[in-house]
C-alpha cells in the first residue's frame, strides 16, 4: 500500500496517506476501535471498494479493474456472515466449483476441523442460511472453502471469533492458523488470543489512521518477550506490495 487514503461519501477521510508493506506468508493482525477502518482496509485490498488516493499492490499488480479477476482468483475472503445455502455440507464448501475433488472437500473439512459435525448432520446436509450449525461451526466452513482455493494464497479475514466462546474460538483460531501456512494471512480483529499468535499488529485509529507498532512474536523461541518494531518507516519505497505466500 503506498500513500492510500480512504473515505466514506460525504465523510471525513477514514484513512489517509496509508504506506505499508506485508511480506509473503506474514500474519498479520488489524487492531483498532470499531469504525477505526480495518474492515474497510480489508474491502480495498480485495477491490471490493475504490480507494481515494494511492495505490494498494498484491505480488507487484495494481489492485484495479484490469488485473481484479486475476488477483480475486489469489485471493480468500473469510467474514462474518457468509451465505449457506439448503444442501450437503459437501457442496457448500465446493461451491459447485469446477475441478474441486470430493478427496479435497474431504481434506479441507478435516483442516477446519469440521468433518465430525459434517458426518453427525442428517444425510450430510444444512438448512438454508446454516441452520444445523453453530456460529463457529460456520466460521469453520468458510475456513473450509478457503481451502479449497490453492490458488488463494492471500487470506483476508475480517473478526472470524466475533462473539464466539473461548473454546469455539480457540478451535477456529487453530483452523485458521492451519489454513494460513504457507500463505498471507491479514486478518482483522478485536481478540487478544488471535492478536497474540500474529507475525505483527497494525494498530488503527478512527479518522486519522494512524499506524501504531508491529509486534514480532518469535516462532522458535515462544519464551522471549516480544519486541516492538516500527511498522514502516517514514521513507518506505513506493508501490509497497503486499506479497503472497509461495506455493504449497
Amino acid at each position: 500500500m503506498d500513500q492510500l487514503r480512504f473515505r466514506h461519501a460525504g465523510e471525513p477521510l477514514l484513512l489517509d496517506s496509508l504506506t505499508l508493506r506485508i511480506r509473503a506468508g506474514e500474519r498479520v493482525a488489524l487492531v483498532g476501535p470499531s469504525g477505526a477502518g480495518k474492515s474497510t482496509l480489508l474491502a480495498l485490498i480485495a477491490g471490493l471498494l475504490p480507494a481515494a488516493g494511492g495505490e494498494i499492490r498484491v505480488d507487484g499488480l495494481p489492485v484495479d479493474e484490469v488485473h481484479a479477476r486475476r488477483l480475486r482468483a489469489r485471493m480468500a475472503w473469510i467474514g462474518q456472515g457468509s451465505h449457506v445455502f439448503a444442501g450437503t455440507v459437501q457442496r457448500n464448501v465446493a461451491l459447485d466449483r469446477s475441478g474441486v475433488r470430493r478427496e479435497e472437500v474431504r481434506d479441507a473439512l478435516a483442516l477446519a476441523a469440521l468433518d465430525g459435525v459434517a458426518q453427525a448432520l442428517p444425510e450430510g446436509s444444512l438448512g438454508e442460511r446454516g441452520i444445523g450449525l453453530s456460529g463457529g461451526e460456520l466460521m469453520r466452513l468458510a475456513l473450509a472453502r478457503a481451502a479449497v482455493q490453492p490458488d488463494a494464497r492471500l487470506l483476508l479475514v475480517d473478526e472470524p471469533t466475533a462473539h464466539l466462546d473461548p473454546r469455539t474460538a480457540e478451535a477456529v483460531i487453530e483452523g485458521l492458523l492451519r489454513l494460513a501456512r504457507d500463505r498471507t494471512l491479514i486478518v482483522a480483529t478485536h481478540d487478544p488470543a488471535l492478536i497474540a499468535r500474529m507475525d505483527r499488529t497494525i494498530a488503527l485509529n478512527a479518522r486519522d489512521a494512524t499506524i501504531g507498532t508491529a509486534t514480532d512474536t518469535p516462532t522458535d523461541t515462544p519464551t522471549d518477550p516480544p519486541t516492538k518494531t516500527p511498522i514502516v518507516t517514514p521513507m518506505a519505497p513506493p508501490h509497497a506490495s503486499i506479497a503472497l505466500g509461495s506455493a504449497a
